[in-house]
């Protein structure tokens, strides 16, 4: 008997690292549509290489390029074969997942919510859907007060487990560093209109005693670097073992995205010592305490972003670190863990 069968898009790094902690203490099952995206990645980010828990692949490709009614066919023989007290579906996007939760007793159906209330739509068609695909689910697993936001607009009456995660980052072993505030700031993540990067490159420009350094690619990358001045440099695409020196070179991550889920960089840049500023839009921003371990901005006060930098002090940066140092990723992934813990 599994406790929980979970379902979900394709494997990728945090998530494994999730499942494997759920396996140490529960008999898991987790099927993955795809085993990969034709999305670009670091070459690391999508793995299955350190998974130790029972999984079946639907699909080996692409997610966009599968065969949504071969899929379906291997879920039913999956579901068929196997006693499960749990199921849960890792979102709304998926024909597979509609299926799951039609032929599934509403009891057993789970929903892992990692959308928002910034970026989901609540009315309209895609509303009506989503109100009509909540009515068969019995408990959501929401990431934070964002998604918590989409549920109560939605209109959601089941039960909600706030998780303050999407999965658990690499954790390589530390060796702590004396930072010293030099001026340098960070921006990692895809490079397309949503994370606002334009602004972030527009508030630099007029910073010129302050270094910008951005790490991804993306469909904007072109016109950013032509918009950029000397102090911004474009390092490009890093894989993931590697971000650690990244966060050693530099003073503090930005996210100033219009809409972000989540924000998986935040806990990365925590767990590696650095503060974080970010737009009050992303999911991540539950995980910081205000003027303690980063800084929580209204993208519509731009002023107030400006202010933040040029108001940093060797003072104000040190007091910033012992907030970094008392916030522990660990206990947060603890805390997650407990939540899929109370089956």
């Amino acid at each position: 008997m599994y406790d929980y069968i979970i379902v979900t898009h394709i494997p990728v790094f945090y998530k494994i690292n999730l499942y494997n902690e759920l396996a140490r203490k529960m008999n898991i099952l987790v099927v993955f549509i795809s085993s990969n995206t034709n999305e670009t990645r670091s070459d690391d980010f999508i793995t299955l290489s350190n998974s130790k828990f029972q999984y079946r692949l639907l699909f080996d490709g692409n997610l966009q390029d599968r065969g949504v009614n071969r899929n379906i066919t291997n879920l039913k023989k999956i579901l068929n074969h196997n006693q499960y007290r749990k199921l849960i579906v890792g979102g709304w996007d998926l024909v597979e997942y509609w299926y799951l939760i039609w032929t599934n007793n509403k009891m057993r159906n789970c929903l892992i919510l990692e959308s928002t209330i910034n970026e989901s739509r609540v009315n309209g068609v895609k509303g009506f859907m989503k109100k009509i695909f909540l009515r068969r689910i019995s408990t959501v697993f929401a990431s934070g007060n964002l998604h918590k936001k989409l549920l109560d607009a939605l209109n959601y009456k089941g039960e909600t487990r706030i998780t303050k995660g999407v999965g658990i980052i690499n954790k390589p072993k530390l060796n702590p560093i004396k930072r010293k505030y030099k001026k340098r700031f960070l921006f990692i993540g895809r490079l397309s209109k949503e994370k606002n990067i334009e602004m972030l490159i527009n508030l630099f420009n007029d910073l010129e005693d302050y270094q910008l350094t951005i790490i991804g690619t993306g469909p904007l990358e072109k016109i950013l670097m032509s918009k950029a001045k000397d102090n911004i440099t474009f390092k490009g695409q890093v894989v993931n073992h590697k971000l650690k020196e990244c966060f050693d070179a530099n003073d503090l991550l930005m996210l100033t995205s219009t809409s972000e889920p989540w924000g998986l960089v935040v806990e990365e840049a925590l767990y590696f010592g650095i503060p974080v500023m970010i737009s009050s839009n992303c999911g991540a921003s539950v995980l910081i305490n205000e003027g303690m371990n980063g800084y929580i901005f209204d993208l519509n006060q731009s002023e107030r972003i400006k202010d933040i930098i040029v108001s940093l002090n060797d003072e104000v940066y040190t007091k910033l670190l012992a907030g970094v140092r008392k916030f522990s990723i660990n206990e947060k992934d603890i805390k997650q863990l407990g939540v899929y813990f109370a089956n």
